[in-house]
């Protein structure tokens, strides 16, 4: 039996790139991340607000929830894990050269948060093939950048 929704994600994380292209073609090639300050970027399409640090690497998830109830103490409170296809969305900006002047170290595994909330490790490694492609692998221990809606200012 087909899961429609499996390949619907699919399909959308196989043309994902093309559309960023095409679009950013469409604005004149704008940058989509800017700088808010010196501990944050602003992804302006999704206003999402990422943390330019990443943590240490960690490996078991209450050590996850720990690092992030101590983001939560500070100037705001609802950091959390990004998703899947947000991870993907800043790996992409980096590969179409959509990141302006900002730079971050995006190499490596990465704490994500599933449909449920639910944290697991995971990275998108860049393809062989022509042009940018990334494919997502599980694994055991990750680095956190966290993320937060720039609605909540």
């Amino acid at each position: 039996m087909i899961d429609y929704r499996k390949l619907q994600s699919r399909l959308l994380i196989a043309i994902f790139p093309l559309l960023v292209l095409i679009a950013s073609q469409a604005v004149g090639a704008a940058p989509s991340l800017k700088t808010f300050s010196d501990d944050i970027v602003l992804e302006q399409q999704s206003e999402l607000m990422w943390l330019v640090k990443r943590s240490a690497r960690l490996k078991i998830p209450e050590d996850v929830n720990e690092y992030l109830a101590g983001l939560n103490q500070g100037e705001y409170s609802d950091w959390r894990l990004p998703t899947k296809q947000e991870l993907y969305t800043i790996f992409s900006l980096f590969d179409l050269k959509q990141n302006g002047d900002v730079k971050l170290r995006l190499e490596g595994y990465y704490w994500l948060a599933d449909e449920k909330g639910q944290p697991y490790v995971g990275a998108w490694e860049i393809g062989d093939q022509c042009g940018p492609s990334r494919t997502f692998y599980k694994g055991k221990a990750g680095y956190i950048r966290a993320v937060r809606p720039s609605t909540n200012l």
